[in-house]
Formats: structure tokens, C-alpha cells, sequence
């Protein structure tokens, strides 16, 4: 992952401060899937879902419980996709919080935070006829992070990453 340096100078009384900071804004990926809607169980005070994927690591989605004391987060894509990759950010976006990896059969987790969420993939809306067979993704139009112990989380920043779907 590329970081951004910005260098920012300021003149005050004649002294030149140099400040350098890192981009506010994120790059997509190559072959990341831009969401069409992202939905939260709850919010807390602003910080909603959308602020997930808004690309900019300053911002967080902060997810509480619904109701039934579940918390989950759900990005719902155009269509149908072939789903490889889900990267979940840590503030600034310094380091990954969590990558989970697809398979047809599996899904692999690797980072810090991996025992305390779920994530799933599925299809909300109508599922293509004649998908082609494939072993390197999950198809899905609809994913979704649950808590396990039902705690609230933040969201810096998630990147979805796979392929557009081909009906044979």
C-alpha cells in the first residue's frame, strides 16, 4: 500500500515550520469494487456506514448494536461478483486491521482482530444462471462483518477487491 506525503510549509514571524503528513485519501486498489450502499445494526452519534467507504482514512463508520444486541456492517454491491479479497483498514490507514481471503470452499483471515468477526458473502438479489466454476473467489452481490461477542466496532476504511462475473 502507497502512503501519500504531503509536505506543508508555514511562515510564521519569519520562521518556515515544515510539517509532513500523510494523504488523507485512499487509492483504490486494482480490482477493488466500488459498494453501492453500506448499512450498519446501529450508529453512533455520526459515524455512519457510509464513512467506510468514502476513501478518506480520517473518517470511520462506528457500528453499535441493534436491538437484538447484534452489531454487523453490510456493503451491498451493483451485481453479482466474484469476490477474492476483503480488507478491513486501521485508522490512518498505517496498517491492516484484517484480510480475509476467498475460496469457493473457504475464507481465510489473517490479522489482528480475526477471532472477533465473521464475515460472510452471499446474494441478496437474483443469482446469474451458469456461473463459471471457479476455486479463487465467492460469489456475491451482498458482504457482511458481525461481531461475534456483540461489541461495537469502527470501520476506518474496507476495500472489497474481486472480479466482474461472466455468465457462460
Amino acid at each position: 500500500m502507497a502512503t501519500k506525503m504531503i509536505l506543508i510549509l508555514t511562515v510564521e514571524l519569519g520562521l518556515i515550520f515544515i510539517n509532513i503528513a500523510a494523504s488523507s485519501t485512499r487509492d483504490r486498489l486494482a480490482g477493488e469494487i466500488v459498494p453501492v450502499r453500506a448499512e450498519q445494526s446501529g450508529t453512533y452519534n455520526n459515524y455512519a456506514a457510509e464513512r467506510a467507504i468514502d476513501l478518506d482514512w480520517n473518517t470511520a463508520s462506528y457500528i453499535v448494536a441493534d436491538q437484538d444486541g447484534n452489531t454487523w456492517f453490510r456493503l451491498r454491491l451493483d451485481k453479482v461478483h466474484c469476490v477474492t479479497q476483503v480488507i478491513v483498514y486501521n485508522k490512518g490507514g498505517v496498517t491492516i486491521r484484517q484480510t480475509w481471503t476467498y475460496s469457493n470452499t473457504q475464507c481465510a483471515c489473517s490479522g489482528s482482530w480475526c477471532n472477533s468477526f465473521i464475515l460472510t458473502v452471499s446474494t441478496a438479489g437474483t443469482t446469474p444462471s451458469n456461473l463459471p466454476d471457479v476455486t479463487d473467489c465467492k460469489y456475491g452481490d451482498t458482504l457482511q462483518v458481525n461481531r461475534v461477542d456483540g461489541g461495537s466496532f469502527r470501520i476506518y476504511e474496507i476495500a472489497v477487491v474481486g472480479r466482474q462475473v461472466f455468465e457462460t
